[in-house]
């Protein structure tokens, strides 16, 4: 995947505690990359404290920061605008609790379309609580069997070569928790290659979601995605 520019997507709600720091280490982290050109852009989605704010500052003070305001909140059409507004040759979206520039490095390195951090795989850590890593398992487990595909970890960092996923992108139509996955099964579906980098996951603070009140909510989305690749025929 090489490239000449990057843009780094960060759907942020109710961030104002942490986002300063990640911007600032981001930033610092891209201008050691040697790209051409980088860009960090914020897509701040109905916070209620003063995350909008700090954005708008990070945007104006800090060189290749530019930030998106949504009045909902809601992560995957956060990720979904940043997506569709993304300059670079390779997307990347982090979070702003969940980020690593060392991953970005080797994923552009990576002969592949889309490069995925595996917090699960041979030669990865994670750091995260038990009961954390028990859901990201179970949840990997309910995506290949009710989706039928090969990718699992369709959540946290990944690095996208944005000419490839253009022509999905305006297909996906899950939002909240389960754009990202969409966007997944769709691009492997569409054939395109997809990498697993093994990383050490270390998260700034611990999950503000009940886990288990996602559950329900997370299959019945699982669902809707294989119903709508069934009526397009793309289930099988």
């Amino acid at each position: 995947m090489r490239v000449r520019s990057l843009s780094v997507v960060i759907p942020v709600h109710n961030e104002e505690g942490i986002l300063g720091e990640t911007v600032k280490r981001i930033t610092s982290g891209l201008g050691q990359l040697g790209l051409e050109a980088w860009e960090v852009i914020l897509c701040e989605n109905g916070s209620t404290d003063r995350t909008r704010e700090v954005a708008e500052e990070l945007a104006r003070t800090q060189p290749g920061v530019r930030t998106l305001v949504s009045a909902a909140p809601d992560y995957g059409a956060a990720m979904r605008a940043g997506f569709q507004a993304a300059a670079g040759d390779a997307v990347v979206n982090f979070d702003a609790d969940y980020y690593d520039l060392d991953f970005v490095r080797r994923a552009l390195a990576a002969d592949a379309h889309i490069v995925v951090a595996g917090k699960g795989v041979p030669g990865a850590e994670d750091t995260r609580r038990l009961s954390r890593r028990l859901v990201s398992r179970g949840f990997s487990w309910l995506v290949r069997r009710v989706l039928r595909v090969r990718v699992a970890e369709t959540h946290g960092m990944k690095v996208f070569r944005r000419e490839a996923i253009a022509p999905i992108l305006p297909l996906v139509r899950a939002t909240k928790d389960l754009f990202d996955t969409e966007l997944l099964v769709r691009a492997e579906r569409a054939g395109l290659r997809i990498a697993i980098l093994p990383v050490r996951t270390v998260e700034l603070r611990r999950s503000r979601t009940a886990i288990l009140s996602r559950v329900p909510r997370t299959l019945w989305g699982l669902l809707r995605i294989r119903a709508r690749l069934r009526r397009e025929g793309r289930f099988r």
